[in-house]
């Protein structure tokens, strides 16, 4: 079985794999898991996966009608931010406030990581990438041997993230702030991220790496690592009956 992707929620986690989804949730004591076909691609997603550098808006095209609600909650705090940061006066301070795109984008991943790191989804996330190694190392999906493996992986979306914060760094030096520049950004990103070009990964995954332990995970309880262990269990027995 092929596992294309992990997700931790508040308390849950799930994965994809090739066929089906399967989701675990704790909630009141107990572990419920919820299996679902796996979601076909939409014809414009298709298209635009074969197309270089256009390629990476199907993912967000895919992401918001998936996540609408997060994408809104989202969008509402960048407003806030915008109206408490980028004002042409600030009647507290009596001056203006300026912030650049970089600094503004670097304070929204603040804030984002300290939301997980405070919430039980950093703790789900670790247990996603603890379990994700250990089935894929081939090991029996014990407590005991999920518990040893990192809380890190090559394959989180993090990566990703750190890919695009790079380029935008980097084209911040050279272009003005525009709109323009955080999409060339994203997908000059994603490329990076979708390719994996040797030497310049290896640095990307290097700084991904560190900011999933340091930022975007927490070391997981017993209980954290038993839901992702059942949702990856769950799936593979789903995946497997339709074999035969």
């Amino acid at each position: 079985m092929k596992i294309y992707g992990g997700r931790a929620g508040y308390n849950s986690v799930g994965f994809t794999g090739e066929r089906y989804q399967s989701i675990s949730r704790f909630k009141d004591g107990k572990i419920t898991t919820e299996m679902k076909m796996k979601k076909a691609d939409r014809k414009i997603t298709l298209i635009l996966s074969k197309i270089p550098f256009v390629r990476s808006f199907s993912m967000i095209f895919e992401l918001i009608i998936e996540n609408w609600k997060r994408f809104l909650l989202a969008l509402i705090v960048l407003l806030l931010v915008e109206v408490l940061f980028i004002v042409e006066s600030n009647s507290f301070l009596l001056h203006t406030i300026q912030i650049s795109s970089l600094e503004l984008l670097f304070f929204f991943l603040v804030i984002a990581s300290l939301l997980i790191k405070i919430s039980p989804i950093g703790k789900y996330h670790g247990a996603e990438h603890k379990t994700i190694s250990a089935f894929e190392s081939g090991l029996n999906l014990t407590l005991e041997n999920v518990r040893e493996q990192p809380r890190v992986h090559k394959d989180c979306g993090t990566n990703q993230a750190v890919s695009i914060v790079l380029c935008f760094s980097i084209l911040s030096l050279i272009l003005e702030n525009s709109f323009f520049m955080f999409l060339l950004s994203w997908s000059i990103g994603y490329e990076l991220w979708r390719n994996e070009p040797k030497i310049v990964w290896d640095l990307i995954l290097a700084i991904g790496k560190v900011t999933q332990y340091l930022l975007f995970t927490s070391k997981p309880q017993d209980k954290h690592l038993i839901v992702a262990i059942e949702a990856m269990k769950r799936l593979e027995e789903k995946e497997s009956s339709n074999e035969r």
